[in-house]
């Protein structure tokens, strides 16, 4: 029963980190102007689907009845497998389909903080455009891609799995 179940929420996690990986890397591929909104959309969806998740796991698998501790320990199992995945979609999409000119987006970045923040001293300027090209290298994308999602999904993951917690009350002594 518990492989069973460690497999399950696994697999649960690889497909919503498919999905979320995909639609994230599809967005950033149509270059979509509203890229802000769509990220918080991406975020629904990621979160939406790890709480259905452990919902469905609960339901299918434990007969409605789902403690705290386990709740937290199955959404951290699925959100740290999914989180993994995304990463991975990250690194794939950036390595090799994304062709992305690394010069354009850090010329781009300086004339805007020029003209917008004359007030930016060159040495923070300069920081900022080797902060970028830092970290558009694939690898490191997608280690920060990795520690960000992870950050998130262990705070959704106390408070949702209050919410996803249900024990059994019926005490009878018959």
């Amino acid at each position: 029963m518990f492989q069973r179940s460690v497999l399950l929420l696994s697999l649960l996690g690889i497909a919503i980190g498919l999905l979320t990986g995909i639609f994230d890397s599809l967005f950033h591929f149509i270059d979509l102007k509203e890229y802000k909104l769509v990220n918080i959309f991406i975020f629904l969806i990621f979160f939406i689907c790890l709480f259905w998740s452990v919902s469905f796991f609960r339901n299918k698998l434990l007969s409605g009845f789902l403690s705290y501790g386990k709740a937290l320990k199955s959404l951290i199992l699925v959100g740290i497998t999914a989180t993994l995945t995304i990463s991975i979609v990250r690194f794939v999409y950036l390595k090799y389909i994304a062709n992305i000119d690394i010069n354009m987006i850090l010329d781009k970045t300086e004339q805007t903080m020029i003209d917008h923040y004359s007030l930016y001293k060159d040495e923070l300027i300069n920081n900022r455009l080797s902060f970028i090209e830092f970290s558009y290298d694939p690898f490191v994308s997608s280690v920060l891609y990795f520690i960000y999602y992870l950050l998130l999904v262990f705070a959704f993951s106390l408070i949702a799995a209050f919410f996803l917690r249900k024990i059994d009350r019926n005490i009878s002594l018959y």
